[in-house]
C-alpha cells in the first residue's frame, strides 16, 4: 500500500474578533456541514477538557463517506488540531490557528497534512494538483463558514 502526504495551506479572513471567531469555530454542532454548504451528519462527544471526538458522514455524488476525528483545542493559543482516525484520509492532520488581523477582525491560518492511499505513487505534478484542489475546496467551505459566523456574531450587537 502506498501512502503519500499532501501539504496545503490557506488563510480565511473574518470580520469578527479572534476570540469570538475561535469560540464560534470550535463550538461544534450537528449543523456544521450545512453551514459549509455540504450534506452531512455530525455527532460529537467531549472526551476531556479541550478534547473531542467527531463522527462525520458526508453525502456527495450518491456516496456516503464517514470519518472519525480527534480534535484537540488550545484556547489559550487559539489553535486546534484535527486528526482523522478513520476514513479515506485516515492519519491526516489539520492545524487551525485563529489570529487577530486588524481591529475587531481576525483570520484563520489553516494547514492540512492530508494522507492519501493511492494505488500507485503520484508524480510531483499530480501531488501539486491534488494539493491545489484540496486548498480550493477548503477555502470555499471556510468562505461559507465565515459568512455564517459573521452573520451570527455581527448580528448579536445590532
Amino acid at each position: 500500500m502506498v501512502a503519500v502526504t499532501i501539504r496545503y495551506e490557506f488563510s480565511q479572513h473574518f470580520r469578527v474578533p479572534a476570540d469570538e471567531a475561535f469560540a464560534w469555530a470550535t463550538d461544534y454542532s450537528p449543523n456544521d456541514h450545512a453551514l459549509m454548504g455540504l450534506k452531512g451528519n455530525r455527532r460529537f462527544k467531549r472526551l476531556a477538557d479541550g478534547t473531542l471526538l467527531l463522527d462525520d458522514t458526508i453525502h456527495s455524488a450518491g456516496k456516503a463517506v464517514r470519518k472519525r476525528k480527534l480534535v484537540r483545542l488550545d484556547s489559550k493559543r487559539m489553535t486546534y488540531y484535527n486528526i482523522h482516525l478513520t476514513g479515506p484520509t485516515k492519519h491526516s492532520l489539520y492545524f487551525y490557528q485563529i489570529v487577530p488581523d486588524g481591529e475587531g477582525e481576525s483570520r484563520l491560518d489553516y494547514t492540512g497534512y492530508e494522507v492519501y492511499y493511492p494505488r500507485k505513487a503520484p508524480s510531483k505534478k499530480e501531488l501539486a494538483e491534488i494539493a491545489e484542489a484540496e486548498s480550493v475546496a477548503w477555502r470555499q467551505d471556510w468562505g461559507n463558514l465565515a459568512k455564517a459566523m459573521e452573520k451570527e456574531l455581527r448580528g448579536k450587537g445590532k
